[in-house]
């Protein structure tokens, strides 16, 4: 019997959680001026570090939400 490859369907994705690794990469991300035009929500001040990190330790200490 002859197996069948199917390509994978590109509306299947899969999210993982968010770790702490991820936050450079997103604060970096935030600093983007296109991005932030863009954006429906922003900060005041995309390039404060502190307030940045105080944001996500909340939103990671959250047990009772999904952080994908």
């Amino acid at each position: 019997m002859e197996k069948s490859v199917f390509p994978p369907d590109p509306a299947d994705v899969l999210l993982r959680d968010v770790m702490m690794s991820d936050l450079p990469i997103f604060f970096d991300q935030q600093l983007d001026p296109d991005a932030n035009h863009m954006a429906a929500f922003t900060v005041k001040d995309p390039s404060d570090r502190d307030a940045f990190m105080t944001r996500w330790a909340k939103i990671l200490g959250n047990e009772t939400g999904t952080i994908q």
